[in-house]
């Protein structure tokens, strides 16, 4: 498959050497980072890149359950070579930002409301300041888009246009029905177990799963982040909290609701074989946004941006080509 992009995409078959590259030039096109907190005690780590010939245009990207900024240096690396400024964060219980448990591989929250708030302060904060004059866009994937929609509707007129990259607007519970799955997570929250793991899920153990991975078709970049995680505990988010599932099995109500007032374009990116978030509550959203459009890669697994590249080259020319119309 001929490559379409201005820039080629990393080799899979040399990608840890590539990705080595990757990071030194981000630390040059680093212009800014630190920590923001909306309370104290809890701040949220964030960081600012701008391309070597600068731009007047900036992508806020926000990520995905058990995800980190660092996860997404190659994605951050493709916007910068297309000219966008990028700006990210690490959400509350990820990274290097506020956790309200102990455990770092536990993601807990007592409310989804938390990681609104936090964005916003933030953006507010923080990116506005810098971004003064500029185009913004939002790019939000799995939880973050489902944070993404969420902002999108309670502050209106501070992005231009969205993505959302298998957004979850409603979370799968696997082999469980998903009202049961909530449901279950809503009682043991009122037994007081709301901070202890759902029992399907586990302690990070460093080891290869990559045959029942259900998130990534690139063994190259499966395996790169993986050997990261192993080597920063803030790294290895793995399981969800009681809490935090009865939040996100319940986050689709308020998105759906007030869908209809997000009046930007919004470019939804659908996986055809994800198994991680339900897809009929995303063809409602899609149908609920006045300016909503939807495409579907029916090959890809729940990260379409951490793809093989086949994949990964049209989700990034379908991305770029959304963020150039007028």
């Amino acid at each position: 498959m001929v490559n379409t992009l201005p820039f080629p995409l990393l080799s899979e078959e040399n990608y840890n050497a590539e990705m080595d590259q990757v990071l030194l030039r981000l630390e040059q096109l680093r212009q800014s980072s630190g920590i923001c907190a909306r309370v104290e005690n809890m701040g949220i780590y964030w960081e600012y890149y701008a391309p070597d010939q600068g731009s007047d245009e900036v992508i806020f990207l926000s990520h995905g359950f058990t995800e980190s900024t660092l996860e997404y240096s190659e994605l951050i690396s493709y916007f910068l070579k297309a000219g966008y400024g990028v700006f990210i964060c690490d959400h509350m219980g990820h990274g290097k930002s506020y956790r309200l448990v102990r455990e770092t591989w536990l993601t807990h929250i007592t409310s989804f409301a938390d990681y609104i708030k936090d964005m916003h302060y933030l953006i507010e904060q923080v990116l506005l300041p810098m971004s003064k004059g500029k185009r913004r866009y939002l790019y939000g994937h799995s939880m973050g888009g489902a944070i993404a929609v969420l902002y999108l509707e309670q502050h209106p007129g501070v992005f231009e246009k969205a993505v959302l990259s298998s957004p979850m607007i409603s979370p799968s519970a696997g082999s469980m029905p998903d009202f049961l799955g909530g449901a279950l997570a809503s009682f043991m929250c009122m037994l007081g177990q709301g901070e202890r793991p759902i029992m399907i899920q586990k302690p990070f153990d460093g080891e290869d799963h990559w045959e029942d991975n259900n998130c990534t078709t690139s063994k190259a970049r499966y395996l790169w982040y993986l050997e990261r995680q192993k080597q920063d505990i803030n790294l290895q988010n793995s399981a969800a909290t009681y809490s935090w599932a009865k939040e996100a099995a319940n986050v689709q109500y308020p998105i759906l609701a007030e869908a209809y007032s997000v009046q930007i374009p919004v470019l939804l990116c659908q996986a055809g074989q994800d198994t991680v978030v339900n897809l009929p509550p995303q063809d409602d959203l899609i149908h609920l946004l006045p300016k909503g459009r939807k495409i579907v890669y029916h090959e890809a697994k729940h990260e379409i941006y951490r793809s093989s590249n086949d994949t990964l080259e049209r989700f990034l020319t379908d991305i770029f080509d959304f963020l150039a119309e007028e």
